[in-house]
């Protein structure tokens, strides 16, 4: 997949690693997707778009649990 190496310093936010990265990596991370996602679609593999609307987690029955606990 992706080989280019993020170089993780201690303190630092994920957010802050990622804005740490060069313009260069960042075009050598997206070429390297590019070829990834040809790979792929050249491998018979093929992407699906999803409606807005669509949950992956579907909503749930409420739990009816008020004032089961004792005082």
């Amino acid at each position: 997949m992706i080989d280019a190496p993020v170089k993780a310093k201690k303190g630092k936010s994920k957010k802050e690693e990622v804005e740490a990265l060069s313009i260069e990596e960042r075009a050598e991370v997206r070429s390297q997707l590019l070829s990834d996602v040809e790979l792929f679609l050249n491998g018979g593999g093929e992407v699906t778009k999803i409606d807005n609307n669509v949950r992956a987690d579907p909503p749930r029955k409420p739990s009816m649990s008020y004032g089961s606990t004792p005082i």
